[in-house]
C-alpha cells in the first residue's frame, strides 16, 4: 500500500527532473545553474572546457572525473600544473610493454603522446592551453572492470585523494580504456626500478645505510599520510612499494584499503602474513 511518504519521495524525485529539464531548456549549468557558454557547462564550472565532448560510457567514472575537473576551478594559481585528473583516449598512448601482474591487474609501460594538460591563465581572466611533451607512464589496467565494480572505483577514489596531498606521492594523471577488452586503466607514475622486492634483491648490499633509511622514510611518510586520511593500506608488501628513483618510496594499489574506523569495529586483522606486527 502507497504511504504518504512515498508519495512525497515521488513528487520530490519527479520535481528534480522537472528542475533539471528546466535547466537545460533555459540553458543553465548542470553545476551551478547559471547560464552556460556551451553544452552543459558554463565557464566558471568548467574553465578548460575538459567536461564537454567525452564519455566514458560508465557514468560511475564519468562523474569522478568531472566532479574532480568541476572542482578545480576553485584554485586561484596563474599557473595550472595542478592535480587534475584527465580521461584520455586509448589511441593516445603508444609503445606498450608489460612490465607487472598482480592477481586483480597487469601494468605496462606506455608513452603518453600527448602528456599531462596544462593550463595559463591570462590577464582577461581566460585560460590558455600549454603546449605539452610526451611522458613516459605506466598503465595499470584492472581486471574485469568493464562495469566498474565498487572495489575498483573504491581503488581509484583512495588513490585520487591520496594524490592530491602532496607532490612526494605517487601520481594519477587520469583514467583511459581499452575499446578492444573495454577494461579500464589508470593514468600513473611510471616507476623506473620497479618494487621494492626487486629493488633490494638486486641491489641491496650496493645501498649505503642512509639510503636504506631514507627508504624507511619515504615509506613512513606515506603511510602516515593515507592514515591522516582515515584509511589503512590493508595489503600491505614490499611488493606494493614502487621505486620511481634509487632514493625514493611510494606505496601503490590501494584496492584492499578502507575506513580505519571500519577496521576497528570489524575487530578483524588485514595484511599479509609476514608482515604484520607479531603482536596482532
Amino acid at each position: 500500500m502507497e504511504t504518504e511518504f512515498s508519495k512525497l519521495n515521488i513528487s520530490d524525485e519527479n520535481s528534480n527532473k522537472d528542475s533539471n529539464l528546466e535547466n537545460i531548456s533555459q540553458k543553465n549549468c548542470s553545476y551551478c545553474n547559471k547560464p552556460f557558454t556551451k553544452e552543459l557547462w558554463c565557464k566558471e564550472c568548467d574553465p578548460f572546457r575538459m567536461i564537454e565532448g567525452w564519455t566514458s560510457r560508465n557514468n560511475d567514472i564519468d562523474k569522478f572525473i568531472k566532479d574532480i575537473i568541476y572542482d578545480a576551478r576553485k584554485s586561484n594559481g596563474r599557473f595550472y600544473d595542478f592535480k587534475i585528473l584527465e580521461w584520455v583516449p586509448f589511441d593516445r598512448f603508444e609503445d606498450l610493454k608489460q612490465i607487472g601482474e598482480g592477481g586483480f591487474a597487469k601494468v605496462y609501460s606506455a608513452t603518453w603522446i600527448d602528456g599531462k594538460v596544462k593550463y595559463f591563465k591570462q590577464d582577461d581572466g581566460s585560460w590558455k592551453k600549454r603546449e605539452s611533451e610526451s611522458i613516459k607512464v605506466a598503465l595499470k589496467r584492472l581486471n574485469g572492470s568493464q562495469n566498474m565494480s565498487a572495489e575498483y572505483l573504491n581503488e581509484l577514489k583512495i588513490h585520487w585523494k591520496f594524490t592530491v596531498l602532496s607532490d612526494f606521492l605517487l601520481k594519477f594523471y587520469g583514467i583511459t580504456k581499452d575499446p578492444e577488452t573495454e577494461e579500464f586503466l589508470m593514468i600513473l607514475d611510471v616507476a623506473q626500478k620497479g618494487n621494492l622486492r626487486s629493488f633490494l634483491s638486486s641491489n641491496f648490499n650496493k645501498i649505503l645505510w642512509n639510503h636504506k633509511i631514507g627508504h624507511l622514510y619515504w615509506i613512513a611518510s606515506n603511510l602516515d599520510d593515507l592514515h591522516g586520511l582515515g584509511y589503512f593500506h590493508k595489503d600491505f608488501h614490499s611488493g606494493n612499494i614502487l621505486q620511481i628513483s634509487d632514493y625514493k618510496s611510494y606505496i601503490s594499489d590501494f584496492g584492499l584499503s578502507g575506513p580505519s574506523n571500519k577496521q576497528k569495529s570489524d575487530d578483524k586483522i588485514c595484511g599479509v602474513l609476514p608482515y604484520i606486527a607479531p603482536e596482532e
